[in-house]
């Protein structure tokens, strides 16, 4: 009875620490909602530049290869020149999105980061298709 009473006792000295106003919750609340807006909006920004650093980086190795298919001939250079006409077309798209990115905020961006992630895989596989077959063609 004893360790009852002396739990009683230590509860209530504890008690202002659980009191909490309707102005408190919703202050907390309030703050909860603009970091977790603040955090998103952070991971969007980060996203959005890390996206436009990698199309940036692979227009300038597209246009590098677009004048390495300038010396082919034939075949290979008509192959080369759809493949690279495909891969800027793809590149395109994805400027679009990012500016689309831009503009979006919310749950709307985590939607379309998970395409633009989709469509960035895409151009990065036919990048590499691209340059592979360059690379045996010389």
């Amino acid at each position: 009875m004893k360790s009852v009473f002396a739990l009683f006792i230590a509860l209530s000295a504890f008690q202002p620490a659980f009191a909490t106003t309707a102005d408190e919750v919703k202050q907390k609340t309030s703050d909860a909602a603009t970091s977790a807006a603040n955090y998103s909006k952070e991971q969007k920004d980060a996203f959005q530049k890390e996206m436009e650093t990698k199309l940036a980086e692979m227009k300038k190795e597209t246009a590098e290869l677009k004048k390495a298919a300038a010396d082919k001939t034939g075949e290979a250079k008509k192959e080369m020149n759809e493949q690279i006409a495909a891969l800027e077309k793809k590149q395109e798209s994805m400027s679009q999105d990012l500016s689309k990115l831009k503009k979006s905020s919310g749950k709307a961006w985590n939607h379309m980061k998970d395409g633009m992630s989709k469509a960035w895989d895409s151009i990065s596989d036919s990048y590499a298709k691209a340059k592979a077959e360059y690379a045996e063609q010389k």
